[in-house]
């Protein structure tokens, strides 16, 4: 008993050193920043924010202020909580996300204070996840560890409100309760609350990513060859997430916009979109070799400080994973097949255009979680 008593005390020990090592950073940069995400004032500069907007880039043709993006959004975020018309301002992308960052200055008047609470969430989604794929806490505070030390997650409290970063814990929670439905008996329950969280997804940014969630779930089901129930269940949960978007409306519509002119505007957004369709597979020349091809001015490729060297060995941990599963010499687990999928299909999104590391937020936990798993299960066979 007094072995046992130990060994729980160091694993208990071991554990909480891991968690220490996951909260410190970001918690260091958050009290770097705490004059950005604590002082109150936002109210008081509304009308310079909005003063600096209509002389910017995004207003003016010639001799524009250039208005930071966090900046930008602050201004939106509290335009749209004054009641203004999402569409009058800005078209590329549905209004939740801004109306969130309104909702920030609300609470606490304040434009970034949210990112922290929205953060938080997006780390314990990550750790539930790696919960079911590894058992161990031990083990599924590996992936987050990294997750939380790296230069992308960090710098989006350096550039506080983005929108990046206000998407990310309704992606991880979408899928995790994706992944809680196939498991479940409560199927229709977990996909119901996984179909509203897309429906977040795909009322804060452009509606692609949320369109390639959803697909790689669809081919989850297909890949297992049969329609069941389960399959038709998740069907059925889908409309909760047009619901959510058409919702996020709400302020347009009263305007005297119908409900089906919300979907005109969502083919507004994806004409504006297509316009980034080039520089194909670019995505992979900057996860391997950091060589971002920007499209403005003479297209230059340049380097990322974001990029972190632990992206390319975990997207070749990751194909050997599979590869090892096709060679029958390992097995996805049901989480780590509904990952994989995610990884498959959001690599291939970021395939047809230009990318940008800003775009890797919904992708590197994923790819940290099944090369762990990956180097666990090949130790086990070694060493067997």
């Amino acid at each position: 008993m007094k072995v046992h008593s130990k060994t729980s005390k160091l694993y208990f020990f071991i554990c909480f050193l891991f968690l220490i090592a996951v909260v410190v950073r970001p918690a260091q940069l958050i009290y770097q920043q705490r004059e950005n995400f604590f002082s109150p004032g936002y109210n008081k500069q509304y009308e310079s924010l909005k003063s600096s907007y209509y002389n910017s880039q995004y207003v003016k043709k010639k001799n524009p202020y250039i208005m930071p993006d966090e900046v930008f959004e602050s201004f939106v975020g509290g335009a749209f909580i004054r009641g203004v018309n999402p569409i009058l301002i800005v078209h590329e992308h549905p209004p939740l996300g801004r109306y969130i960052i309104g909702f920030s200055t609300l609470l606490f008047d304040n434009a970034a204070t949210l990112i922290i609470p929205l953060s938080l969430i997006s780390v314990i989604g990550i750790f539930l996840i790696s919960k079911l794929v590894f058992k161990k806490t031990i083990l599924a505070i590996i992936p987050l560890l990294i997750f939380t030390n790296e230069p992308l997650f960090l710098s989006k409290f350096k550039y506080a409100p983005l929108l990046e970063a206000i998407q990310l814990p309704f992606v991880i929670l979408c899928i995790y309760f994706f992944i809680k439905g196939v498991s479940s008996k409560k199927s229709l329950y977990w996909f119901i609350v996984s179909s509203i969280m897309l429906g977040f997804v795909i009322s804060i940014r452009f509606f692609i990513l949320g369109l390639a969630i959803s697909s790689s779930m669809i081919l989850f089901f297909i890949l297992r060859r049969r329609i069941d129930r389960k399959f038709i269940m998740y069907i059925l949960s889908l409309p909760f997430s047009v619901l959510v978007l058409i919702l996020s409306y709400t302020r347009t519509i009263q305007d005297g916009y119908s409900f089906f002119q919300v979907f005109s505007i969502q083919k507004y957004i994806l004409y504006y979109h297509k316009s980034k369709l080039i520089s194909f597979f670019s995505f992979w020349d900057l996860i391997f070799f950091n060589r971002w091809h920007t499209w403005w001015g003479d297209k230059k490729i340049l380097s990322d400080s974001a990029w972190f060297i632990i992206w390319p060995i975990s997207m070749i941990l990751t194909f050997l994973f599979l590869l090892f599963v096709l060679r029958k010499k390992m097995t996805f687990s049901v989480p780590e097949k509904i990952i994989f999928l995610w990884i498959f299909v959001y690599s291939l999104l970021l395939s047809v255009g230009n990318s940008t590391t800003r775009y890797f937020l919904p992708l590197v936990p994923f790819l940290y979680i099944l090369s762990v798993s990956f180097l666990i299960k090949l130790f086990k066979k070694t060493k067997a």
